[in-house]
This record gives structure tokens, sequence and C-alpha cells, in this order.
């Protein structure tokens, strides 16, 4: 039997780490093992795990980021495959069963992701927007649904998964990587010897660092892409790495992350290379525009001039961010205001 080895960091998440282990425990494909990777959590975490019992195993670790607990639970893991899971967010109960028939339908492929729906800290479904649109802004930008964005380099096939069809695409996805990021790790599995191929998470990255690893994992491997959510993305949460503080430096981070990437299969093909232009252009773009939001107005006009320097040239949207980058403090605290009040 094909076994996994779930892993799932955390820092002080018990209120939510019951159920996102337990949505693992009643997968129809029962895990190998679950290894909680306690990231020097204050809270009742170890007793939570200790209440679980088998397959659930507690890891402590002294408080070091989500990077080093996943690759901390990377090392300690055993199974033929990797599952990675968030401690706030759950699985559905057939997640496991559906990658592993895919991966077995499709053998070429070392790694598979799947679509998520969003729910709010109570649990209780977001309004659509859902899935890959709502996560990935690269949908949004580019205005292109996810579907037709992996036909562009992917084939469909239709896969019998857990007694029905599932729609899936499967092929290189690096290039579509630098365009703008469709991975996190709590959608995807990955076979073992895969996740040693191509080493650990960057520990200096404390958000963001998904980002750089998947596109190390895209250049070693296929992917298969299921087109169904078999994750719920608890959002909301305070301290949460996706909170509007960390902004700035998690797209600082994805920046280096295609930076890095761009040196993985030196030298790019002109299609990569036209990718990888574009994207770091949104991200500048994206940079500018976070910097605005904490009212740091000369990174602004720094991360601004820093695109139109790559290549991106003035566009409507910088133009309106270096703009609002001179109005006095004052001004465009008033403005961050403003924009607030329209979106109640």
């Amino acid at each position: 039997m094909t076994t996994v080895s779930v892993v799932i960091p955390t820092y002080n998440r018990a209120q939510w780490l019951r159920h996102a282990v337990c949505s693992a425990l009643k997968q129809s494909h029962r895990p190998l093992e679950i290894l909680v990777v306690d990231d020097g959590s204050t809270d009742d975490t170890k007793d939570v795990c200790g209440q679980l019992g088998a397959p659930v195993r507690h890891i402590l670790q002294a408080h070091a980021g989500a990077a080093v607990a996943r690759n901390h639970g990377l090392h300690e893991a055993t199974g033929d495959y990797v599952a990675f899971l968030d401690s706030d967010d759950l699985w559905e109960p057939r997640k496991l069963e559906v990658h592993l028939a895919v991966h077995r339908a499709v053998p070429q492929v070392g790694w598979s992701i799947s679509d998520c729906r969003f729910i709010d800290a109570e649990g209780r479904p977001l309004a659509p927007p859902q899935g890959f649109t709502r996560a990935y802004p690269v949908f949004r930008d580019l205005h292109v649904a996810p579907q037709q964005w992996f036909a562009r380099s992917m084939t469909h096939t239709a896969v019998q998964a857990a007694g029905a069809g599932r729609s899936v695409y499967s092929g290189d996805a690096f290039e579509l990587l630098f365009e703008g990021n469709f991975v996190t790790p709590q959608c995807t599995v990955l076979e073992r010897r895969l996740c040693e191929q191509v080493g650990d998470f960057d520990p200096a990255m404390w958000v963001a660092q998904d980002t750089e690893y998947f596109h190390r994992v895209a250049a070693a491997s296929p992917v298969a892409i299921i087109m169904e959510p078999l994750v719920q993305w608890r959002v909301g949460l305070e301290q949460h790495n996706t909170s509007p503080r960390n902004t700035v430096q998690l797209v600082r981070n994805a920046l280096t992350s295609v930076d890095r990437a761009a040196r993985l299969r030196a030298p790019l093909t002109a299609t990569a290379q036209r990718g990888y232009q574009r994207g770091k252009l949104r991200l500048l773009l994206r940079l500018a525009y976070a910097h605005l939001s904490v009212l740091e107005r000369a990174a602004a006009r720094q991360a601004v001039i820093a695109g139109w320097r790559s290549g991106g040239g003035p566009s409507p949207r910088s133009l309106a961010i270096f703009a609002a980058s001179l109005l006095p403090q004052g001004a465009l605290r008033a403005l961050h205001r403003l924009k607030r009040m329209l979106r109640r």
C-alpha cells in the first residue's frame, strides 16, 4: 500500500489544530503518520496532539518559522509521499485518495496540486470568487480563468478517482510560475524522493518561502493540477502570514524567488524570459502599492521606478501609484481612510 506522511507546521494554533489533524485522520486513504511540528508554541498544542494519539506525533522545536518547521517534518517523514497541511486548514475526506489516484493515472508527475475553498475563522464559506481565482493574484491580474491558464502549456485529462471523474491538467508548470504563483503547501502532495531531490525550504524566508520552494519543485518535475476544491483554506486569523502587515516582505521574497528560479534553467527560453519579465513587473508594482499602504512613500517610488527600468514603462496603474507617493503623508492617510470606507 502506498504510504503518505502528513506534515503540519504549527505555532500557537491549538484552537484549530485539532480540527486540522482530525481532517487528516478521517481520510479515506489513512496516512502512515501525521507529523505535527510545533514551532515553539506556548498554548495547548502538545496536549492536543497527546489526546489524539497515533499516528499523530508531536515534534517540538525552538521557534524558527514555518520554513524550518516544514523542513523538520520533511526530514522525519518516512512515507512514499509527503502531504503538507497547515494547522488552521482542513482537508476534504477523499483528498489523499484522489491525489494518489491521479499519480497512478499520470505516473510521469512527481507532485500534484488541488484547488481549494475559502472559509472564515468560524469555518463558514466565503462569498465568491473562490478557489484558484481568489487565492492567487495572477488570475485576476491577467483576467483569465485558471482552466484557460493551465491549458496553455498542459494536457487536460479526466481521471477516475474515488468513484468519479476528476478534471486534471498535467505538464510543466515551470514557465507558468514566472507569471505568478498558484501553489501553496496545504494543497500539495509530493513524492518524498522529489522532496529529497529539491532540498529544503529556505529557512531565511519567514513568509512566502513556499513560492521559492515550489518553483524549484516545478523545475525538477511535471505536476498534476486537480480542478477540485479538496482543501478548506481558513483566512482572517490574527498573525496570519497573509495579513497586510506582512505584505511588503511577502512580495520582496516573491521577487527573490523569481530571480532564483530564472537561474534554474538558464538560459531561459524566449517564452520563459517574457513570463519572467512580466511577472517581475507585476510584483514590483505590488511591492510599490504595499509600501504605499503603510505610508512608505519613498520606497513606493523606488519600486515603481524599478518596474519602469525593468522594461515595463509607465502604465496608468504605475503612474497612479507614483503620483500618490508624492502626496503629503496626511493626505495619503485620508486617501486610505476613504478607500476603507468605500469598501464597507
